[in-house]
């Protein structure tokens, strides 16, 4: 068997190659620098160098694929929708003509739990609930555009789907680097005290999930993946504070307040030009700070899905490495 993997070099994307080759799977992935192409092909996967918007790179490396994973994507909180647009929306529109092209006959996107979010809390949702492009976020607004993408262009010679996992987790992640920064710099702030319902996806669940749409998706579905239980945010964010040898602050408030005041930070950084990111934003606040919880049962009937890494097992094995 052979897959082709975008976005190889990032998080998720060795996870993924590093999971189809223990599964004998020949792997090719994209690399768009030096750097990357050298981690990717420290995992064993051949290179074609190129970005996903060069369909003939990408044309190339497919050919005698039996699946095209598409990772590569860009996440912030903040930013000129036009770089979201570019790489998320345009990059898989691209990364879809050169797999129709190269006649690959499987094309899964990872895509995000976001792709549904809006400014409502969202409690035991499943896939019929309809994607959403806020105003308020480039990143949930163009990732649900890819994702319309990938399902439009799904046909019985050229089967595509998306798996929709939400807090990817796991060793080398960057969220956690990044609330270990914010707590230590003080900029830490609890909405609501955390006290809602959340769901995560640990990396390896999110990449499992993701082979398991290729050889086993009837084509044109979405799928919602899970570490398969629910975690109170304030508890599941202590823990992993607590991992990476810090404590939050008990600090919060409420989630209007926190609303109005990134919209406030947004129109400051918007006006001055300032090209850093703000300290808080719509995005950030829609993303982590309300409850999130839904069902992955289709991805369970229709895929034979169930997490193969415990919450328990995957926070045991980050505590080892900060060990």
């Amino acid at each position: 068997m052979q897959a082709f993997v975008t976005g190889g070099s990032g998080f998720v994307g060795r996870c993924l190659i590093q999971m189809l080759r223990d599964r004998n799977y020949e792997v090719t992935a994209l690399a768009r620098s030096e750097q990357a192409a050298k981690q990717v092909s420290q995992l064993g996967a051949m290179v074609v160098r190129g970005d996903i918007l060069n369909e003939q790179a990408m044309v190339q490396g497919m050919q005698g694929c039996d699946a095209v994973y598409h990772v590569a994507g860009f996440l912030d909180i903040w930013g000129d929708y036009k770089v979201f647009y570019q790489t998320n929306a345009i990059g898989t529109e691209c990364t879809l003509a050169a797999a129709q092209t190269a006649n690959v006959p499987n094309f899964v996107q990872m895509g995000a739990a976001a792709s549904v979010f809006d400014r409502q809390p969202l409690s035991q949702i499943d896939e019929t609930v309809p994607l959403k492009q806020p105003a308020f976020s480039p990143y949930i607004a163009t990732k649900s555009i890819a994702e319309q993408l990938v399902i439009a262009a799904n046909r019985p010679e050229f089967k595509t789907s998306v798996v929709r996992p939400a807090w990817i987790w796991g060793h080398g992640d960057r969220v956690l680097p990044q609330l270990v920064t914010a707590v230590k710099r003080k900029q830490f702030i609890w909405i609501d005290r955390g006290n809602y319902p959340y769901m995560t996806t640990h990396v390896v669940n999110a990449c499992h999930g993701a082979i398991l749409a290729a050889q086993r998706s009837p084509g044109g579905q979405a799928y919602f993946l899970s570490d398969g239980d629910v975690v109170q945010f304030r508890e599941w964010v202590t823990t992993l504070l607590a991992i990476a040898g810090v404590k939050p602050g008990r600090l919060s408030i409420p989630k209007w307040l926190a609303w109005n005041l990134a919209g406030l930070t947004e129109t400051i950084w918007r006006v001055s030009r300032r090209k850093d990111n703000p300290p808080i934003t719509r995005t950030m606040v829609r993303l982590i700070g309300q409850e999130l919880t839904f069902s992955d049962r289709k991805a369970r009937q229709e895929l034979g899905y169930t997490p193969i890494v415990t919450r328990d097992s995957g926070l045991a094995e980050l505590a080892n490495f900060h060990r």
